[in-house]
């Protein structure tokens, strides 16, 4: 591949929702070092508006949120922007309740917290497409 068609990491957007700050924070810390282009959102209901304005690659999504619950952002993202749907990495520190188990089964992309930096970034890059989305064809920004 040509240095033209090959990606670079910042080529790729990753939307990161988590309504606690210091969380919130760190994560996005940790893609932003990987070089991943990082927008981190505490509120579920400005993700959604991002998610119908701009189009990311990967979403990261924190399960449990006062005003939204994660499952439930996930479930409204499937409508707006099917593709990221699919390119969802969850991530929580209350992952117990078998519901929540049977509702996760579908996606192997599961991160509990407290996590490892490598463990976030290898399941955010299995996440990824192979190309960045902005790449694939023309639209949104």
């Amino acid at each position: 591949m040509s240095d033209e068609t090959s990606p670079n990491a910042n080529d790729f957007r990753i939307l990161v929702v988590d309504d606690e700050i210091a969380v919130l924070e760190v994560m996005s810390e940790m893609l932003t070092t990987a070089g991943w282009s990082i927008e981190a959102v505490s509120n579920p209901v400005e993700a959604i508006t991002k998610v119908k304005r701009n189009r990311y690659d990967a979403l990261v999504l924190d399960l449990y949120m006062p005003d939204l619950p994660g499952l439930l952002l996930h479930s409204k993202i499937k409508f707006i922007d099917r593709e990221l749907w699919t390119r969802t990495v969850f991530v929580s520190g209350h992952f117990s309740t078998e519901e929540l188990r049977r509702s996760l089964e579908g996606s192997p992309r599961f991160v509990p917290k407290p996590f490892k930096s490598e463990t976030l970034l290898g399941m955010v890059g299995l996440a990824l497409p192979e190309l960045p989305r902005r790449r694939q064809t023309g639209s949104k920004s």
